[in-house]
């Protein structure tokens, strides 16, 4: 988000005020640096503050005009009044970009951070808010609202693609309102440089595709190729006079204004190309280049091919010139939705230059290599597959599906739970089909798999529950927020046990008014475990030289657990609900 132009920009904090706590507000303070501290200090001396408050500072060094700091509450496990805050904080920021008469919003995916708000709530909220915004207050100004996700948040990329694909209607809404919807995945922003022959290289950038090629830019068939000229447009030597002679069209005699931009453009005369845009030889190489991009995209051209702008009669230094080429180009790339310009060429005329801009993509590739996973940007385009056994879900978002006694399918689950309740009676089993759920969970399952090689990841496991908690538990999963609602001995997260007998105790499947008792036959990722403790909200790290890497879940006893302990919401999915009695 620190390298994303836009007007405004939501950034989470907590209750005690402190900016730099959370990795996107470190980041945005130390981009922005010590004056919007200063500011921030004496805005929150001017109101009093607790959870909703919003704080407003300038941008400062970030690509924004103006910073939105919203105090977020601690999820409640919703039992209480986060949800509503974290909404009317949504609104607040819409509302103000409005009243700033600004175009342009971008919120991370605020609260599922430290704040333990599930994902897929979350992404319903913000979708949701925003097109009610929309509808019932007909912005003037406000035009472009962005959800940007971190590229190796899978889980948030997957449940925020879900919301969308899962809901046509939301998918017509948001296409008929006229208010500019985006959502950003900036995983593989700065793809791989590709190499396919000696002197012919490409990457990514964005939606723009920059290619690197030894030859003749008079041969060019791009839309546009840029030359550059003299301060009068009168050149005698080089490919600008070939240009010049071959484009026998060139007009002198061009606006004024065109003029004073530092460019002029003229059509392409006997060449390949459409237009010819001729650049005033300037020593700010990167203003140039960003002019140029923006003109092409003002103009609907697809594609441009540039020399290498003042390697020759300028005699700067090419790696220089390469660099400062390559950062317009990223630039740009990044201020908007690039919606026309695709292609961005730069022939090399001097071969042995080549390098020097190859290692410059290079460099570019490595810089942002910490910002890009490709394993795991491949996940936000390609959807887990459902179960076959799945019925059609009708467009439901949740279907529960009472299984036949004779199925094999029932009769596995049965079996699993006599195992050690041979004394109750099974009145039904049910397959819950959740689509987004089991998307999410099976996100998360990759990538344990991968983190765990060869470690029995994924475990069948029981959890008893209150008939009260079946609808929310079917339509969003385990929510560790109820933690301790029954016993939270080992840590507060959602408790499964290997055996069905423990999770039939009264104290967890409580029975209802008709005596009927409820569990679930859970998909589980255990992963790799320790042993756990009273308080513990996380799994312990691994290593106390490195935090980040800790246990995927806790036990009671690790030579033989009876009990597992998650704290994350999308590592358990309910696969079945057994209803019995005894």
């Amino acid at each position: 988000v620190i390298l994303f132009q836009t007007d405004v920009v939501v950034n989470s904090i907590g209750v005690d005020l402190q900016l730099g706590v959370g990795p996107l507000c470190r980041a945005l303070l130390q981009k922005a640096g010590p004056e919007l501290q200063l500011e921030f200090d004496q805005e929150k001396q001017k109101q009093a503050a607790g959870n909703g408050t919003v704080f407003h500072t300038s941008g400062y060094n970030l690509l924004c005009k103006t910073v939105l700091h919203a105090v977020v509450p601690l999820w409640d496990g919703g039992s209480g009044e986060a949800l509503k805050i974290l909404k009317d904080i949504i609104n607040f920021c819409l509302h103000k970009t409005e009243e700033l008469a600004l175009n342009s919003i971008t919120f991370p995916a605020i609260g599922t951070g430290g704040f333990a708000f599930p994902k897929s709530t979350v992404a319903k909220l913000m979708f949701d808010t925003v097109f009610k915004f929309s509808s019932h207050h007909s912005p003037k100004t406000l035009r472009e609202v962005h959800f940007l996700l971190y590229p190796k948040d899978a889980g948030n990329i997957q449940v925020f693609l879900l919301a969308v694909k899962s809901s046509p209607k939301l998918k017509q809404d948001y296409c008929k309102m006229g208010f500019f919807l985006l959502l950003f995945f900036l995983a593989a922003f700065i793809g791989p440089v590709v190499s396919y022959s000696p002197g012919v290289h490409e990457m990514k950038i964005g939606s723009i595709t920059l290619q690197l090629i030894n030859g003749d830019i008079t041969k060019e068939d791009t839309d546009v190729i840029v030359n550059i000229a003299s301060p009068a447009f009168k050149d005698n030597s080089g490919i600008s006079l070939n240009i010049i002679i071959i484009c026998v069209s060139f007009v002198f005699c061009r606006p004024a204004w065109q003029l004073q931009r530092g460019f002029i453009t003229t059509e392409g005369g006997n060449l390949l190309c459409k237009k010819i845009i001729h650049l005033i030889h300037s020593l700010n190489i990167k203003k140039q280049v960003t002019q140029v991009l923006q003109e092409c995209e003002l103009q609907m051209y697809t594609s441009v091919a540039f020399p290498a702008i003042g390697t020759g009669k300028a005699r700067q230094s090419p790696a220089k010139v390469a660099d400062n080429m390559l950062d317009a180009i990223i630039e740009f790339a990044r201020q908007k939705a690039v919606l026309c310009l695709k292609i961005i060429r730069i022939v090399i005329f001097e071969t042995k230059m080549n390098s020097e801009f190859y290692e410059s993509m290079k460099k570019r590739q490595e810089l942002h290599a910490h910002d890009s996973d490709r394993d795991e940007s491949k996940l936000t385009c390609k959807l887990a597959e459902l179960p076959a056994e799945w019925e059609d879900m009708k467009d439901k978002q949740v279907l529960v599906v009472n299984l036949l006694p004779t199925s094999q399918e029932y009769q596995d689950v049965e079996k699993e739970f006599q195992k050690t309740c041979p004394n109750f009676t099974i009145e039904k089993i049910e397959r819950v089909q959740n689509p987004s759920l089991w998307q999410t969970y099976q996100i998360k399952k990759g990538d344990l798999d991968k983190k765990n090689k060869g470690w029995m990841n994924e475990r069948l496991l029981f959890h008893g529950t209150a008939a009260a908690s079946l609808s929310l538990i079917n339509y969003r999963g385990f929510d560790r927020g109820f933690a301790g609602k029954n016993a939270a001995m080992i840590g507060n997260g959602t408790y499964f046990a290997v055996r069905a007998s423990y999770s039939a105790q009264d104290t967890y499947s409580r029975p209802d008014s008709s005596d009927r008792k409820h569990m679930y036959l859970a998909r589980v990722l255990t992963g790799q475990y320790c042993a756990g403790r009273a308080g513990l909200v996380t799994a312990p790290a691994k290593n106390t030289a490195d935090t980040a890497d800790r246990y995927d879940s806790v036990v009671d006893n690790v030579n033989s657990p009876n009990v597992f302990v998650i704290f994350s919401d999308i590592q358990a999915y309910p696969q079945h609900l057994i209803t019995f009695r005894k």
